[in-house]
C-alpha cells in the first residue's frame, strides 16, 4: 500500500510540472515490464525536464550559436556544406541492401548506406550557424528520403530481412546511431523544419527505435544486446535512448527510456574483470566505452546530475583498461577482433579523465573538443555538458609503471623502466575462448622492443563476412583459430573455442627486474592423450629477454609444436635461432628442443594485414619434454 501511495503522489508530482502533449502514445504507469522497476520510471519522470531536449543548444538560442560562428572550424562547415548545397544524395539501392543476403559480403550494402547517412551533418551545423534558411530545402529533403527508407539496420544485422520488408523491426549498432542523429536533427532545428517533414521523421523514429525498444523493454524478448556484456550493449542503449529524450513528448515515456539506460547498461560493465580486463580488445573497447560516456552524459544532463552511470565503482578500472593495457611506446596488444595497430581514443580518454579525475593530462591538455564532426557526440563535446564545472585532478599521473596484472583475466602487461633504451613491453594472455569477439588464443603473447612489435598476436579483421561469426569461424579463417596465433599445436590439434577452454594461472612471481607467469593451457585442447600442459613467461628487464617454455606430457608419443606470429622480416641464422628486424631493431629467437626442431613458415591475410606464422615442430614425437624460445633483444648501432 505505502509503494502505491507514493506511486500516485510521484505521478501527481509529474502531472502537476506540465507533461507536453503527447503525439505517440504515452507509457502507462502499470504497465509491467520484466526487469524495469515502475516506481523507479517515475521517480526518474519526476527529474526530467517538461520538454524533451537533447546535446547542444537549438537553432533559436542564437546568442550560442553566434559565438561559435567565428570559430575556424565552425566556419569551415559552412564552406563544406555550401558545396554540398543542390547535390542530390546517393541512391538507395535495394539491390546492394541485399548484396549480403545473397553473397554473405558487407561491404556493399553498409558503403551505400552510410554514403547517404553521413551528408546530412555538415548542412544541420551549418544552418544553424547561419540561421538564413539556404540550407533547409536540402535538409527537408534528406530528412523526407531518410524516413522513407526502408530500414536503418544494416544488411548483416537483418538476416531474415523483416526490418527490410517493414514486417518487424529490431535495433541495432547502425540503426540505433542513425535513429540518434536524425533526432539531433529535429532537436537543433526545431521549428525550422516543417510539421509534416518532422512528423514523417518521427513516425519513423516510433516505427524502428521506440516502439521496438518499448515492446522488449515489456517482454524481455528480441534486442538481445539488452543484455550483452559488450559493445552492443552501450552503443544501441546511447541510440535509443538519446533519440528518447531527445524527442519524445511525453515525459512518463522519456523516463521509461532513461529507466532502461540506467538498468540494462549494467550488462555491459559486467563484461569487464573487476580489475578493468576487456576480452573484446583496444578497438571494441573505443567503441563501446565512447557509447557508454555518452549515455552516461545523456542521463547526467537531463536529470541535472541526478543519476550518474560513473558512480558504479567499477567504472574506474574499466576506464583505465585504456591505459594499463599499453605495453610501451604506444603499443597495445591486438586481442580478439582488435584490430593490427589500434590505441585508445583520445576522446574517450580526455573525457574519461576529466570525469573521473583520472589525471591523464597527456590527453586533457592536447584534445581539442571543438570540432562540429557529427550530430550526437560534437554536440555533447562542445555545449556545457558535466565536464564544464569539473577541474582537472590535482595530480598528473605519471608514467605506466613496470607491469599490471589483470589478475581476474589472467592477463599480464610487461614494461621496462621507463629510462629502458630501447624499451621492451609484452602482453601474456591467459584468458578462456568464450570472450565475446573471442580468438582461440590462451597462452598467446606479444612482444615489443624499441617502437616495433617483433612477435604479435595478429588481430582481427579489418572486413567482416557472414562467415566470420558463423559455425565457420574457426575452421575458414586461421585468424580465429589458434593457428594464426603463438601458441602450440598440441598432437595435431589447435585449440578448441568455448569457457572450458581457460588458462589456469598457478604461480606469479613479480620483482623489479624481472616477472614471471605460469600457466597450465592444458584444457584448451582436445586431445586425449595430453596429460600435461604449463606454459611459463619469463620477463627479464636486465637481460632484455622474454622466456617463454612450454612443459608438455603426453600418455604416448605425440607430436607437438609452437609458433612465433610476427610482421617482421626474418631468417633463420642457425639450426636453434631466427633474426627477426624491425625499425632498425633486431630480437634474436633461441629454440631449445629435445631432438631439435623443423621450421616452417606460412603468410596469412585474411581481411587483414598480412602476417607470418613461423611453426617450430619438433622433429619426432615424445611423450614429455619442454621447448623453450628464448627471445633476446639484440643492441645495434644507431
Amino acid at each position: 500500500m505505502k509503494q502505491i501511495i507514493r506511486l500516485l503522489i510521484l505521478l501527481a508530482l509529474v502531472d502537476a510540472a506540465g507533461a507536453a502533449p503527447a503525439i505517440v502514445k504515452p507509457v502507462k504507469s502499470n504497465q509491467p515490464f520484466v526487469e524495469l522497476d515502475p516506481s523507479r520510471i517515475v521517480e526518474l519522470a519526476v527529474m526530467l525536464p517538461e520538454k524533451a531536449r537533447g546535446f547542444g543548444a537549438p537553432c533559436s538560442d542564437r546568442s550560442v550559436w553566434s559565438a561559435l560562428a567565428t570559430n575556424a572550424s565552425f566556419k569551415k562547415a559552412v564552406v563544406t556544406a555550401t558545396r554540398q548545397l543542390g547535390n542530390e544524395l546517393p541512391p538507395w539501392s535495394d539491390d546492394l541492401y541485399l548484396d549480403y543476403s545473397r553473397t554473405g559480403k558487407r561491404p556493399a550494402g553498409e558503403k551505400m548506406m552510410g554514403n547517404r547517412h553521413g551528408l546530412i551533418r555538415q548542412l544541420v551545423w551549418a544552418e544553424c550557424i547561419e540561421n538564413q534558411g539556404r540550407f533547409m530545402p536540402d535538409i527537408e529533403k534528406m530528412l523526407l528520403e531518410y524516413a522513407q527508407e526502408p530500414t536503418w539496420t544494416l544488411p548483416a544485422h537483418d538476416r531474415n530481412l523483416s526490418c527490410f520488408k517493414g514486417t518487424a523491426y529490431s535495433v541495432d549498432l547502425a540503426s540505433s546511431a542513425f535513429g540518434h542523429e536524425l533526432a539531433q536533427v529535429l532537436w537543433l532545428l526545431g521549428d525550422k523544419i516543417s510539421a509534416g517533414t518532422c512528423a514523417k521523421v518521427m513516425g519513423a523514429l516510433e516505427q524502428r527505435i521506440f516502439a521496438p525498444l518499448r515492446e522488449s523493454f515489456r517482454t524481455g524478448k528480441g534486442n538481445g544486446w539488452l543484455h550483452a556484456e559488450m559493445n552492443w550493449n552501450p552503443v544501441c542503449l546511447s541510440g535509443g535512448v538519446g533519440a528518447a529524450l531527445a524527442v519524445l513528448p511525453d515525459r512518463r515515456d522519456r523516463a521509461l527510456f532513461a529507466a532502461a539506460g540506467e538498468h540494462y547498461s549494467r550488462y555491459y560493465l559486467a563484461g569487464f574483470s573487476p580489475d578493468g580486463y576487456l576480452g573484446e580488445g583496444m578497438g571494441y573497447w573505443n567503441y563501446g566505452m565512447s557509447h557508454f560516456l555518452l549515455l552516461r552524459e545523456q542521463l547526467w544532463q537531463t536529470t541535472r546530475g541526478k543519476v550518474d552511470l560513473f558512480a558504479d565503482a567499477k567504472v574506474r578500472n574499466a576506464a583505465l583498461y585504456g591505459i594499463n593495457a599499453e605495453m610501451v611506446s604506444g603499443f597495445y596488444p591486438a586481442i580478439a577482433d582488435c584490430r593490427w595497430g589500434t590505441k585508445p581514443s583520445e576522446e574517450v580518454l580526455w573525457y574519461l579523465s576529466r570525469a573521473l579525475g583520472l589525471g591523464l593530462r597527456r590527453y586533457e591538455n592536447t584534445y581539442n573538443p571543438m570540432n562540429p564532426s557529427d550530430l550526437v557526440f560534437a554536440p555533447m563535446r562542445i555545449f556545457p555538458n558535466s565536464l564544464s564545472a569539473v577541474k582537472s585532478a590535482g595530480i598528473a599521473r605519471e608514467g605506466l609503471g613496470l607491469r599490471y596484472f589483470f589478475e581476474q583475466a589472467g592477463v599480464l602487461v610487461c614494461r621496462t623502466a621507463p629510462d629502458a633504451g630501447p624499451p621492451m613491453g609484452a602482453a601474456l594472455k591467459g584468458g578462456h575462448n568464450d570472450e565475446p569477439h573471442n580468438h582461440n588464443d590462451v597462452g598467446s603473447f606479444t612482444f615489443v622492443v624499441g617502437k616495433e612489435a617483433f612477435v604479435a598476436d595478429p588481430g582481427g579483421p579489418f572486413v567482416y563476412s557472414s562467415k566470420t561469426f558463423g559455425k565457420e569461424r574457426y575452421t575458414a579463417f586461421k585468424l580465429f583459430s589458434s593457428l594464426g596465433h603463438d601458441v602450440p599445436v598440441v598432437a595435431g590439434r589447435a585449440q578448441i573455442p568455448g569457457k572450458l577452454a581457460r588458462a589456469k594461472i598457478l604461480a606469479t612471481k613479480f620483482s623489479g627486474t624481472s616477472d614471471e607467469i605460469s600457466m597450465d593451457i592444458a584444457s584448451a585442447y582436445d586431445a586425449p592423450e595430453l596429460k600435461k600442459l604449463v606454459r611459463t613467461f619469463v620477463f627479464d628487464r636486465r637481460s632484455e629477454t622474454l622466456k617463454v617454455s612450454d612443459d608438455f606430457e603426453f600418455n604416448r608419443p605425440a607430436a607437438f609444436e609452437v609458433a612465433l606470429t610476427t610482421r617482421a622480416e626474418w631468417q633463420q641464422v642457425a639450426p636453434d635461432k631466427i633474426e627477426l628486424r624491425a625499425g632498425g631493431e633486431r630480437v634474436v629467437a633461441e629454440i631449445q628442443a629435445p631432438g631439435g626442431v623443423t621450421i616452417t613458415s606460412e603468410t596469412i591475410a585474411e581481411d587483414s594485414p598480412a602476417f607470418t606464422r613461423i611453426g617450430l615442430k619438433l622433429k619426432d614425437p615424445l611423450a614429455s619434454g619442454k621447448v623453450v624460445v628464448l627471445l633476446s633483444s639484440v643492441k645495434t648501432a644507431k
